[in-house]
Parts: C-alpha cells; structure tokens; sequence
C-alpha cells in the first residue's frame, strides 16, 4: 500500500505552527533541499515506513530547510508522518527530544544516523489498531 506523504504544504504548516506555539524566525531557507528531503517517492521494495520516516527526521535536521526550527520540524514531521500512515510514536517528549537533539549534533555518516533513526522510530512506536 502506498504511504501517505508529506508534502512541501504540510511541512510549511508544521512550521507555522510551532513557530506560532513556540517562538522562532519563519521562512524557507533553501526551497532545494527541502523538496529534496520531501522527495521520498522512489523507494526500494525493503524500506519500511520507520525508514521513510527517518529519512525525513534526517533531512529535515540535517539540510536546514528552513530559517528556524529544523529540529522541532523534523520531530513533528516524523511524528505526523508515522501517525497518517497508522503508527503512534509512543516515545516520552524527553526522550524524543534528547533523541532529535543528539541526531542534530552527530557527525556519523548520513546511512548510519537514519538507520539509528529508523530503529529508534520502529522501538519507540506502536502499530495503530485499524
């Protein structure tokens, strides 16, 4: 089944939000990188929707998509993106905070962090009744 995905609007709305709840500067700060990051369309029969996921934690972090709030948006993107596609992050706000704070932070190669990532998603997760 195809995953529900997230898309160049629903991310900008995230932004919104939690700049409008928490404070920072709006605005896309390269329009490229973020439509590369939301590019996850051409994936490979293995991948799972905790890698999908990762690979938008990862690039949304990682790229700086935008002027403010790159990690706030990777987790609610994540998050968000998990959730549409019937999977609850169960994991505590400290925790995912700590997580999302540590990806930000990390100089591992780009493979090994998403696959931290994803495996970190897929653990911290549970699978919404249908």
């Amino acid at each position: 089944m195809e995953p529900c995905w997230l898309d160049m609007h629903d991310v900008c709305a995230i932004q919104g939000e939690i700049l409008a709840e928490s404070g920072g500067t709006s605005g896309v700060l390269d329009k490229g990188a973020l439509e590369s990051t939301l590019n996850l369309y051409n994936y490979g029969e293995d991948v799972t929707l905790y890698h999908l996921a990762a690979s938008y934690g990862y690039g949304l972090v990682k790229n700086h998509c935008f002027v403010d709030g790159n990690k706030r948006i990777a987790l609610i993107a994540v998050y968000t993106f998990l959730s549409v596609n019937g999977i609850e992050l169960t994991a505590s706000e400290v925790d995912t905070a700590k997580f999302f704070l540590a990806l930000a932070a990390t100089s591992e190669t780009q493979e090994s962090s998403m696959e931290k990532l994803a495996s970190w998603l897929q653990h911290n997760s549970e699978i919404l009744p249908t």
